[in-house]
């Protein structure tokens, strides 16, 4: 019954979004009457304030990325021992975030009392990477450098696809992904480039994980750095955990939580 239930509401979706979706395209084709609509919609930005743990954070959430707002609402509860993490940095630090999205941690790090004196933010998401730009100037921060580009083992080409937030597109599957080529380097060479160190890492890339930390070995033998929190699969898990303890790291802390049938873990790594 369920099952049927939503069946029958996903199939009225498609019927409502797709004729729209018509309707405008058709419209933007023939006539010149649809320019008050981009007119009108294309000036629409929610910017509204989260306060996360006494901290007030200005984010833009188009109106196109539910995933935004779903974070937003949920931003203090989401991955509290990241925070608690991010709590525990020394003062005058620099953290990389490896993976920032629209800037959960660069943002609440970087607003929050003593917080790290230099933040170096990486994503490989248009989407994610604009909106985080954007969130930075929004809250006048200037201790973060961004960077679009993929971290990986070594210097390379890589594709990549990026999953959109458009429901029903003729031809298309709902949520489908849009491939494109970028640029990858290792940790260890933009460390080399950049002449910045990190004492704090946290990375969260879904899957490309065990890519970046074979791309860190000389990082990692480095003292300064105190601490990484990885968020791990099951299938890349015990190679992580591995690398780390092979270069004298322990496990501080673990937390197991499931996302869409599967299931995750973020593990906090401090130097012995």
């Amino acid at each position: 019954m369920v099952c049927t239930k939503g069946r029958l509401f996903h199939k009225f979706e498609n019927i409502l979004f797709g004729n729209l979706n018509d309707l405008l395209t058709k419209l933007a084709e023939k006539t010149n009457v649809s320019k008050r609509i981009f007119d009108f919609f294309g000036r629409i930005l929610p910017i509204p304030q989260a306060k996360v743990r006494g901290i007030q954070i200005k984010v833009i959430i188009p109106l196109n990325q539910v995933g935004v707002y779903n974070t937003v609402k949920s931003w203090e509860g989401r991955e509290p021992e990241i925070l608690d993490w991010i709590d525990g940095f020394e003062k005058d630090c620099t953290f990389f975030d490896v993976g920032a999205s629209f800037g959960t941690e660069t943002l609440y790090a970087a607003l929050k009392t003593n917080g790290p004196k230099k933040i170096v933010s990486f994503d490989l998401s248009l989407e994610s990477s604009f909106n985080l730009a954007y969130n930075i100037c929004l809250n006048n921060i200037n201790n973060v450098d961004q960077y679009f580009i993929a971290l990986g083992d070594k210097l390379n080409l890589i594709s990549f696809e990026e999953p959109t937030q458009y429901y029903f597109v003729k031809g298309r599957e709902k949520y489908d992904s849009i491939p494109f080529n970028a640029l990858s380097i290792s940790m260890d060479h933009f460390i080399k480039m950049s002449l910045i160190f990190p004492d704090y890492i946290k990375i969260d890339v879904d899957g490309a994980e065990q890519s970046i930390i074979l791309g860190m070995s000389e990082t990692v033998q480095n003292e300064k750095l105190k601490s990484v929190v990885v968020e791990v699969s099951e299938k890349s898990e015990s190679a992580i955990t591995a690398f780390f303890e092979k270069a004298g790291f322990k496990i501080e802390l673990e937390r197991r939580f499931e996302e869409e049938e599967a299931i995750y873990k973020n593990i906090i790594f401090t130097r012995k």
